[in-house]
């Protein structure tokens, strides 16, 4: 048996996908700030909370969740494709940085006053930062190869 179906029969059961090795939990870290930025447009309040919100990697999230089946999320994560987890962690790495400027975006609209573009920010920032989840859990869940453009064309021939 090799190495990968040895993790493949070790995850069922598990939020972890037998394909790439990752999970999907670690977007929950994220899910956070997402609904506190959706609210925050009519609850300016949460900015103090979305402030205090610190980027984990894959393996603090899972070293901190209390999740059982967390030691095997974090095992399977580093014999995980390099491809995949460079791609994975670099739609973690953009949302950290633009939840980070985001957060000073929305500071400064609420000490100007501007509320009516702070509502407006918060709520965009929140789709945004939902899309790129739903991209990172593509990712997680291979739903991103790549078409070429040949095969694209066919397509609509």
């Amino acid at each position: 048996m090799t190495s990968l179906e040895h993790y493949k029969e070790r995850v069922e059961g598990t939020n972890i996908d037998p394909r790439s090795l990752l999970s999907t939990d670690y977007f929950n870290h994220f899910n956070e700030v997402v609904m506190m930025l959706g609210m925050a447009g009519d609850m300016p309040e949460l900015l103090d909370d979305i402030d205090n919100w610190d980027f984990k990697t894959y393996r603090e999230h899972f070293l901190e969740s209390g999740l059982g089946f967390a030691p095997l999320a974090i095992e399977c994560y580093e014999v995980s494709s390099p491809e995949l987890r460079e791609r994975f962690e670099k739609i973690a790495t953009q949302m950290s940085m633009l939840i980070v400027e985001t957060r000073l975006k929305l500071r400064q609209a609420m000490e100007t006053g501007e509320m009516d573009k702070f509502k407006d920010m918060a709520n965009l920032h929140s789709m945004e930062l939902q899309g790129m989840i739903d991209d990172g859990a593509a990712i997680v869940h291979g739903y991103t190869v790549a078409l070429d453009q040949s095969k694209i064309d066919d397509m609509f021939a």
